[in-house]
């Protein structure tokens, strides 16, 4: 249910406003899965590690504020998207580091289980919703000028495996580290996709928005340098 419902209200988030935007809003994950992994698996950092996470929101507001691209729909979407995938990696670290986790549950085949799960959710209520509407959103997109049929399935196989293959190995991140910090790192790969995504589609930011999303990212950095000095802390008792 977390893993169908997040992609289903992120992809209505990339509907409803830029990628840029939407991508600067995501980079609040951290806290969600820092305060998640406190109530359900009991996972309390220390205080300047939660600190750390201060720039992180107030970058993304200071972005919020400053994008041209900026609804309330669309910054609505992506915060739930963030509450469900923070969700389901706190549960699914809790079910991978359990006792009780199964045979053969390592993070690469925990991914697929809940892959496999989540489309027998998704894939009828899709084809129930808009099953009727595939055949001519495939001629429309056939339409376009260069696209042919085997270009569009070939893009849409390609694009399943890079997005299946990145959360395998986000995955595999995740049965090594904690939710925050897998989180964190989630969201250090939005530097790319922000810059790369305002070149691809011509998305105008303004100096406030290139200084939010610039000040959200840098504090990553700030999380990883304190996170790393409480765990030398740590080591030293």
């Amino acid at each position: 249910l977390l893993h169908g419902f997040g992609y289903l209200v992120t992809v209505l988030s990339l509907s409803l406003g830029s990628v840029s935007f939407v991508h600067v809003v995501k980079a609040a994950e951290p806290v969600f899965a820092a305060v998640l992994s406190a109530l359900f698996a009991g996972a309390v950092l220390a205080l300047p590690v939660y600190l750390s996470l201060i720039p992180v929101c107030a970058g993304v507001a200071l972005a919020s504020a400053g994008e041209l691209s900026f609804t309330w729909g669309c910054f609505g979407a992506a915060m739930l998207s963030n509450l469900l995938f923070a969700s389901r990696a706190v549960f699914s670290k809790m079910a991978m580091d359990g006792s009780d986790r199964g045979e053969n549950m390592d993070p690469a085949n925990t991914y697929a289980v809940v892959t496999m799960l989540a489309a027998l959710l998704c894939v009828p209520t899709a084809l129930l919703l808009e099953g009727a509407t595939v055949k001519g959103a495939w001629a429309a997109a056939i339409a376009t000028p260069g696209m042919t049929e085997a270009k569009l399935a070939a893009t849409l196989a390609l694009s399943g495996w890079f997005h299946y293959t990145n959360n395998e190995f986000a995955y595999k991140v995740l049965g090594l580290v904690s939710p925050v910090a897998q989180a964190v790192g989630n969201t250090a790969k939005r530097v790319v996709i922000l810059v790369a995504s305002s070149l691809a589609f011509a998305t105008p930011m303004t100096p406030l928005g290139v200084a939010g999303s610039a000040i959200a990212l840098a504090g990553v950095l700030g999380y990883s340098l304190v996170q790393q000095a409480e765990q030398e802390k740590v080591r030293a008792k």
